[in-house]
């Protein structure tokens, strides 16, 4: 008999295997396992959930009365079949199991169900780790728990019942009203955080709709110092009113700009705290537009190669055992952080640090080793961990605005610009700390130029759509969802067809949902409940709450939504299905033929190909018709190609930045892509040769 170390993944399994002395690999069917020679040790893993939640046979909807099956035999999915049967034969030889998933309420899951439903135990022993290095697992396993973390098991649990009851039951719910309304099946989908996320979405699409511009006038004055024309704005009141603009310009004309102050205003820039999964979606979004989920994904891929910590963590602080020396040490053995190592080393290796913490993990970090190989995105992903690790160690920096005050025939306009003075912590971090610098002309006090004013005319501008990255930052601000499970939610939205573009913009079809559920079924999207549940979750991880509690409130609450649609299905029904032709419609019939000018452009897929094109629905008395990308996503944007009209596409693929294009293969823009593809092969042989 054996005792058996469950891992959560293949590539974590091996890391595991590797560090415990678990060398020897052999294979049940196509699915790999460890031993050591003694055969008194395995190394074994799942694949992610082996078991999902599923209504018992039966069952009538609103349904509560579930079981944990395999996923194998509750989905499509049948890739986790070969992972089960090989735990079920390595079950039979073992006498004891250690937990080594990942530390989370995931993680916990799969190891609890694992443990139960495979290995037929009522607890297992747990090793707790923040990275698959070596020293981190070997520690881990010799002070492993006696126990599960059943205070997390059950959070985790709990959560799926809950996301169960809420998405499956209300789901079906709007489904099954299109179904009893039109004859027609229709998949929609709401949920526990769904719903009040497309609630702040839809809230901000409709302040943006219901916007109206209002004009204000800036006035501005072209000031001649020597070589130079510096641009200075009036520093009076806004001028809502046009009169009152002019008459300040005819006031300006023809008269001198005296100089009546100069000064520079230094600020000092903090170095920035370490990164948690929000900040690091942030940033990666910033400074290389990677989706949230892109980055998760990444982010995952370098843990489990053990070159970061656990990127799922809600932490913003780096505890002092973690030996900053050792990991820069070992970071210097990389060529390209040498020289910025040995300055961090010479500092007090003093973290600038947050105040969020996670009771599971760490702040993300580098462990210190150094990549083998990284495609192009990882390394951009892993270059950006390891600099914020290097900055947080980092003095402060300093910016200093530099304004300069004119008086022109008693009125004050003003100039400035700013610049980094002493870089500190930003050094570091190049180049994602780079900043837009500037300066203004040296002055004295009492100087005077010639300028020529000038009005510009503006409108006042729309609420800014919220991207990506800023809903998972607005949804962890409102404590809705996880750290983990937030940018999905976003992703599920997508997929709906709910909301679209990387500004997100909320289709016709998300606003009628929003509006409808508002009407009739309200507390599917009220933020204040689906906060209570998280916070409620944390009492039970806490053990300062019991599941069922939360589960009996949960049953009430959703068979009383279920009614309410159910009360209004053939309206709701209708309606909804109504919307969801508006945006098939506004989805097929993209734009108007540029060859005949009468039919619409739309989607069609080849019988023989299987491949997607756009045709013009006059067929055959026009026969135009455009070849698409095959891969990734397809969202046609509001605004047409300059260059011929047609209107432009974004292709998005697995997370990565969308590609925008006219699809029009006879536009210009495809003979200038040519041309500078053509070019790169040529730069990229000769560099060859």
């Amino acid at each position: 008999m054996a005792q058996v170390v469950l891992a959560e993944k293949p590539s974590a399994a091996s890391k595991i295997a590797y560090a415990l002395g678990a060398k020897i690999r052999k294979k049940i069917g196509s699915v790999y396992y460890y031993t050591n020679s003694k055969q008194d040790l395995i190394v074994a893993n799942a694949v992610g959930h082996l078991f999902t939640l599923a209504k018992k046979r039966g069952a009538e909807y609103p349904c509560f009365d579930l079981d944990w099956k395999p996923t194998y035999m509750s989905s499509s999915d049948k890739f986790s079949k070969k992972y089960f049967s090989a735990l079920e034969k390595i079950s039979k030889k073992a006498d004891s199991l250690v937990i080594a998933t990942d530390y989370d309420i995931e993680g916990e899951v799969i190891g609890l169900n694992v443990m139960k439903y495979i290995f037929g135990k009522k607890d297992a022993s747990r090793m707790k780790f923040s990275t698959l290095t070596v020293f981190d697992l070997v520690e881990a396993y010799k002070n492993r728990s006696k126990s599960l973390d059943w205070g997390q098991a059950n959070a985790g649990e709990t959560r799926h019942y809950l996301d169960w009851y809420y998405g499956v039951n209300l789901s079906q719910a709007l489904s099954k009203a299109v179904a009893s309304a039109e004859n027609k099946r229709v998949v929609l989908s709401i949920g526990r955080v769904q719903g009040p996320a497309l609630a702040l979405l839809s809230e901000r699409e409709q302040e943006i709709k219901k916007f109206k511009p209002e004009p204000f006038w800036l006035l501005k004055s072209i000031i001649k110092i020597k070589n130079d024309e510096l641009e200075a704005e009036y520093s009076g009141n806004e001028l809502r009113d046009k009169e009152k603009a002019q008459n300040l310009f005819e006031k300006a004309k023809r008269k001198k700009a005296v100089v009546s102050d100069t000064k520079d205003i230094p600020k000092k820039v903090l170095p920035p705290l370490p990164f948690d999964l929000t900040s690091l979606q942030l940033e990666a979004y910033r400074v290389f537009g990677f989706s949230p989920k892109k980055t998760l994904q990444i982010a995952q891929n370098l843990y489990t190669k053990a070159y970061i910590s656990y990127p799922r963590t809600s932490s913003q602080k780096l505890p002092y055992k973690l030996g900053f020396k050792k990991i820069l040490q070992n970071l210097a053995k990389q060529s390209k952080y040498f020289d910025i190592v040995k300055e961090v080393l010479k500092t007090e290796l003093k973290p600038n640090q947050g105040k969020k913490e996670d009771s599971a993990h760490p702040a993300i970090y580098p462990t210190g080793h150094a990549p083998k190989s990284l495609n192009k995105d990882d390394a951009k992903l892993y270059d950006l961990i390891v600099k914020r690790f290097f900055a947080v160690f980092g003095e402060a920096g300093e910016r200093t605005t530099a304004k300069i005050v004119f008086d022109i025939n008693g009125m004050d306009f003003s100039a400035s610009a700013t610049r980094t003075t002493k870089l500190g912590w930003m050094k570091w971090y190049l180049p994602y700390s780079k900043r837009k610098e500037g300066e203004v002309p040296k002055v004295e006090k009492g100087e005077e130029f010639s300028q020529k004013p000038f009005v510009e005319n503006k409108e006042t501008q729309p609420p800014k759509r919220y991207s990506q990255a800023s809903i998972v930052r607005e949804l962890e601000k409102r404590n809705l969802g996880t750290k983990a499970t937030r940018s999905s939610i976003v992703d599920i939205l997508f997929d709906r067809k709910y909301i679209v573009g990387r500004e997100i913009e909320v289709t016709e079809l998300g606003l009628k949902v929003f509006s409808l559920l508002k009407k009739y079924a309200p507390t599917v999207l009220d933020e204040n409940l689906t906060r209570d549940f998280e916070i409620q979750m944390d009492k039970i991880r806490e053990k300062k709450s019991k599941p069922e509690k939360v589960l009996e409130q949960a049953k009430k609450i959703v068979t009383e939504i279920y009614k309410d649609i159910s009360k209004h299905e053939l309206k709701l029904g209708h309606e909804l299905f109504e919307a969801f032709k508006d945006v098939r419609k506004a989805e097929t019939e993209l734009m108007t033929c540029l060859k005949c000018n009468k039919g619409k452009m739309v989607i069609r897929f080849s019988k023989k190909t299987k491949k997607r094109f756009l045709a013009c629905n006059a067929y055959p008395k026009c026969m135009n018709c455009w070849p698409l990308p095959q891969k990734g996503k397809l969202v046609f944007l509001d605004n047409n190609c300059k260059e011929c009209g047609a209107r432009k596409i974004a292709i998005f693929s697995s997370g990565r930045k969308p590609w925008f294009l006219c699809p029009n293969p006879n536009c210009k823009t495809k003979e200038e892509y040519t041309k500078l593809k053509s070019k790169k092969k040529t730069i990229k042989k000769s560099k060859k040769d």
